[in-house]
């Protein structure tokens, strides 16, 4: 029957609602929130029907019927829900603005209430239904709005309830998973909890315990431990600090067995409660293995120590032997030199040379095996100082240029013009490896060329890094035996027959150098067709980069013409080469009947022929052309020198030039060529390095000292500074060489290094203390092949030094040097 609404205490039926609904003890979904409020809320406002429409996503809403304990399932368009707005809404019949969809659940519907649930998990709209005409007074609509609050509030505390319960359970579950031992106090002392591993730990029961039996428990582990006092130090230090933190504290325990503890405080502070967080970390294993480390490094440290010593040792007896091996070297090479210069007949002239080859032969496997020892134990440092990189293979080429001219071999090099003509490192290592090369090049290349290149392979700021390239036209290599060529003592061929000789440590040599450059090394080769060794090397450069262009276009050269004649057609691409980055042009011809026939059709500002040609030679060609015209005429000779029997025809040449060409020599040629009339420049003109000729003493006096305890050295030495026209007073240590300058001053003192009494070095020290800016110029005579032995000499004050074994040409370039240098000083 339809209750009088005037007489209904709305304020009380909601007090009774939410009283009912505050009872609650246990987490509840949305959905059982929903379904049993709904039930109360009908109850209390007398509805017909109740209904939960739950919007499940963007494409479905499910009707519930929290009367029905059948779980039917009807859905509907979600849609028909956004007509509501938020709050609790009133409607009455009739209900055009409702959906069909809704008004169809309900039986004979008069009035409707609607309330609309946005809540975390859940969202839908709660329904009522009255079948007779219902006065929605204020009254009811407070009565709705207070119950309204009531459901909201009792799902957001039943979701937050759940939220810490799934935050408490993840909690847990991570700290009870972790392997660290987790103990959490209360500054109040009435919370405190452990996990499993803190439980087993302290033996205590996990979870919650009383603060007391944690302390007591800490307390007593702390008092076992075998650091206790450094514990006990630690910890007041902890608890008088202001941010109660510390890590990789150290608890360390010797019985019942070995433990040991890592452990950590941190401050836990909240809004309303503070306490201190303790982890306790086994480390025993990783501790063991620490101490285990150090125990090895110490033993390391003993045998590193030990090593170094045995290198020490290793190195001091490599410059031992440097010592005693080239003390005699220097006899049997400078007496060698010395006796070259003697009278002799043809035969003496051979066994002596034959003696001089052996020797040279003897010292370079000598300096091989004492490089690769050097290097082998890590004592060899590279330099870095600027150089020209053309130096690189003019210097080679002039070192090994007899040898290629006894085969008849073609040397030639080509440098890219992008290379930079200076850069910095160490060129002394750098031709070593060059020579090394271009000598195999000559060893196993019974005729033909032989082409050094340098090119560009990449450029970051100032560093550039090259590759070079040393391609002959020899035998090859096998391909079965390419693998032997970088291996120490090893040979291509190592039988006891075989042709070629060596130690086997140049490439090795060679490869270790390269690497230490930041490079590799490589080589190609066909058998029977030539072998082509690559490098690259990484070298930086100075500020200032020069391109490889040191010589500039002249207007003496510019447009000038120039006929090139010669059987090798390498060397006509490279001798082109040159003329058109100096502005010129070339033609090229590969025989002496060739380039007549191009000099029949045009003329030219020089022609450049080649000494050494099949058919008609150089000088042969020349007579030819010199009866076409007056064309100047240079020669290019790979014998060293013009052909005997034909002095007569040097008039035809304006020049003559050695192989290998040089870039600035051939420019040099072409200048002087090109830049004067021919009568004024039909001269002779070579620019190869030839042996220093000795010439006689000036007439300034100059005083020379020699100190030296080896009486076959002090002959040499002697004999040498007299072929010059020089005489020399001689004495055997260092106490005699300062004797000496007591009696008489001297301009020069060769020095040796190591004499008795007082040793070379010694006495350079006290000569530059006594005598200062007046100190006589000092050379040092060393038989010590290494870096620190060239170091050391100038360290002690010394002007230059000369390596043992020397020969005679080298020792006059020395002291030809400090010769000029002493008779400049004393006209100033």
């Amino acid at each position: 029957m339809k209750e009088k609404e005037g007489h209904i205490n709305w304020a009380r039926k909601a007090l009774k609602f939410i009283a009912t609904q505050g009872i609650a003890t246990r987490f509840e979904d949305w959905s059982a929130i929903a379904r049993r409020s709904m039930l109360e809320l009908k109850q209390a406002s007398s509805a017909a029907e109740v209904l939960f429409v739950k919007k499940e996503d963007g494409l479905t809403a499910r009707i519930v019927n929290p009367e029905s304990s059948v779980n039917d399932k009807i859905y509907i368009d979600p849609g028909v829900l956004d007509v509501f707005g938020d709050g609790p809404q009133y409607f009455t019949s009739p209900f055009e603005q409702l959906a069909a969809e809704l008004l169809c659940q309900f039986e004979n519907p008069a009035a409707l209430v609607v309330l609309p649930l946005q809540e975390t998990g859940l969202s839908g709209v709660l329904m009522l239904s009255w079948q007779y005409h219902f006065d929605f007074s204020i009254e009811f609509k407070e009565f709705i709005s207070a119950c309204y609050d009531k459901i909201r509030e009792t799902a957001q505390l039943s979701n937050t309830h759940y939220e810490l319960e799934e935050l408490k359970a993840r909690f847990n579950s991570i700290l009870q998973t972790v392997p660290q031992s987790i103990v959490f106090i209360d500054d109040s002392g009435n919370n405190s909890w452990v996990n499993d591993h803190a439980a087993k730990l302290f033996d205590l029961q996990s979870g919650h315990v009383q603060p007391t039996l944690l302390s007591a428990a800490m307390q007593s582990l702390r008092n076992s431990a075998s650091n206790k006092e450094e514990i006990f130090r630690v910890g007041m230090e902890l608890f008088k600090s202001a941010d109660k933190r510390i890590d990789n504290w150290l608890w360390i325990f010797d019985q019942p067995e070995k433990l040991v503890l890592n452990v950590c405080c941190r401050p836990t502070v909240s809004e309303n409660s503070s306490g201190m967080l303790w982890t306790f970390d086994d480390i025993t294993r990783q501790y063991l293995f620490d101490e285990h480390l150090k125990e090895l490094n110490v033993q390391l440290e003993e045998k590193s120590r030990l090593a170094d010593e045995q290198n020490r040792a290793k190195s001091e007896f490599l410059a031992n032997m440097s010592h005693e091996i080239r003390t005699p070297m220097n006899g049997v090479i400078g007496m060698t030199s010395l006796l070259r210069n003697t009278t002799l007949d043809e035969e003496q002239f051979d066994f002596v040379e034959s003696i001089r080859l052996s020797a040279d032969s003897l010292l370079e496997i000598i300096n091989e095996i004492l490089d690769f020892s050097k290097i082998e134990s890590g004592k060899l440092e590279l330099e870095e100082h600027p150089f020209f990189i053309h130096k690189v293979v003019e210097e080679t080429y002039d070192l090994l240029s007899v040898r290629a001219a006894e085969k008849d071999i073609d040397l030639l090099y080509w440098i890219d013009h992008q290379v930079p003509a200076e850069l910095i490192g160490d060129l002394t290592r750098l031709r070593q490896i060059v020579v090394n090369l271009v000598g195999n090049a000559i060893k196993f290349t019974p005729s033909g060329e032989i082409l050094t290149s340098i090119r560009l392979l990449e450029r970051k700021e100032a560093h550039y890094e090259l590759e070079f390239s040393v391609k002959d036209t020899g035998i090859g290599i096998p391909a079965d035996k390419m693998h032997k060529l970088f291996s120490s003592f090893s040979q291509v061929d190592s039988s006891t027959t075989r042709k070629y000789g060596g130690t086997g440590l140049g490439l090795a040599i060679s490869q270790r150098l390269v690497e230490r450059m930041d490079g590799k090394i490589w080589a190609e080769s066909e058998y029977g067709e030539g072998t082509t060794f690559k490098f690259t090397i990484k070298l930086k450069v100075s500020a200032e980069i020069k391109q490889y262009k040191p010589l500039s276009v002249q207007k003496e050269l510019l447009e000038k013409s120039a006929l090139l004649i010669d059987d090798n057609i390498t060397n006509l691409k490279i001798l082109k080469g040159h003329c058109e980055l100096w502005g010129m042009y070339a033609d090229l011809a590969i025989s002496g009947a060739e380039g007549l026939a191009a000099i029949s059709k045009r003329s030219y500002d020089v022609v450049i022929i080649d000494l050494l040609m099949p058919d008609m030679n150089g000088v042969e060609v020349a007579r030819e052309i010199s009866k076409i015209n007056d064309t100047p005429l240079v020669l290019f000779s790979s014998a060293g020198h013009f052909p005997s029997g034909h002095e007569e025809d040097r008039k035809l040449f304006a020049a003559i030039m050695d192989k290998p060409i040089k870039q600035s020599y051939f420019n040099k040629m072409l200048l002087n060529v090109l830049s004067k009339p021919v009568e004024a420049a039909k001269e002779l003109i070579s620019e190869k390095t030839l042996p220093t000729v000795i010439l006689p003493a000036e007439e300034q006096h100059l005083s020379i000292l020699v100190a030296e305890d080896n009486i076959i050295n002090q002959k040499i030495v002697i004999k040498t500074l007299k072929s010059m026209g020089y005489e020399c007073d001689v004495v055997a240590n260092g106490l005699e060489v300062l004797s000496s300058l007591e009696r008489q001053p001297y301009d020069m003192v060769f020095m040796d290094i190591q004499m008795p009494e007082m040793d070379g070095l010694q006495a350079t020290r006290e000569l530059i203390i006594r005598y200062g800016s007046q100190r006589p110029v000092v050379i040092a005579m060393t038989a010590g092949a290494f870096e620190k032995d060239k170091q050391e000499c100038f360290d002690a004050g010394m002007d230059d030094y000369i390596t043992k074994p020397f020969d005679t040409e080298n020792f006059a370039i020395k002291f030809n040097q400090w010769k000029s240098e002493i008779l400049g000083r004393k006209e100033n």
